[in-house]
């Protein structure tokens, strides 16, 4: 699986949020960091196919193998991507009037678990991340942390291809981040994660990590995680 970005462009309101953008991903975690208004949400927004680019493209590959052409890269229509995606906004608020457990049930259902899992599947989700006792709570009514959660289930339940996760760990308490970090770093094997977070000092400095910097609107650098003390040291100037 392959994301490729080339010279994207996006403005909001006369304002230009992205600025001639060209990258990829593959398999393995990136980070996107920068500063407020740099547009980290925008770009994550962009590759969960929740807005459409002004200028340039965003093409999702996959490899397919034919006996009579060889081996070739296949484009994915916007139906087979959304299949794929798991994907976390900035602000969730997922249907607030459903309590927690009908919630990640229909969840779980819509993202594809079969019918005879889906029980189990919830109560498991529920008893790990610490929601089983409030999991009769409208999610209009839980804590920030137990919602992020919530959103957190929601983006992940169907161990998707892709993950496109902003500010994940907000509200998290250390256990709670390391729980969903550990499935994040399971997914990664064989997928793409994408995470926006000002949390620096939770990125795992893993040689198999990489590093995106957005510095009002344009790459400042994206390559391996080992430039991140560099970078921190450039957002905090």
């Amino acid at each position: 699986m392959r994301i490729t970005i080339d010279t994207v462009e996006y403005s909001l309101k006369g304002t230009k949020l992205l600025k001639q953008i060209s990258c990829s991903f593959t398999n393995g975690i990136t980070y996107v960091v920068g500063k407020n208004g740099a547009g980290k949400s925008t770009l994550l927004k962009l590759l969960a196919t929740a807005i459409q680019s002004q200028q340039g493209e965003v093409n999702f590959t996959t490899l397919v193998r034919d006996e009579n052409i060889g081996t070739y890269r296949r484009k994915l229509t916007i139906e087979e991507i959304r299949k794929i995606i798991g994907f976390l906004p900035q602000h969730f608020t997922g249907h607030s009037n459903m309590t927690v457990e009908k919630y990640v049930t229909y969840i779980a259902f819509h993202k594809g678990i079969p019918a005879n899992l889906v029980k189990q599947t919830v109560a498991q989700w529920l008893q790990e991340s610490h929601l089983m006792q409030v999991r009769r709570k409208k999610l209009r009514n839980l804590s920030g942390g137990q919602l992020q959660k919530v959103g957190l289930i929601q983006a992940l339940i169907n161990h998707p291809r892709i993950c496109i996760l902003d500010e994940p760990f907000e509200g998290l308490d250390i256990g709670e981040r390391i729980y969903f970090h550990r499935i994040l770093q399971r997914l990664s094997y064989h997928g793409i994660i994408i995470i926006s977070t000002h949390l620096l000092d939770e990125i795992q400095q893993t040689s198999e990590d990489n590093l995106l910097y957005l510095n009002e609107g344009k790459i400042a650098y994206y390559g391996g995680i080992e430039a991140l003390d560099t970078v921190t040291q450039g957002l905090q100037e």
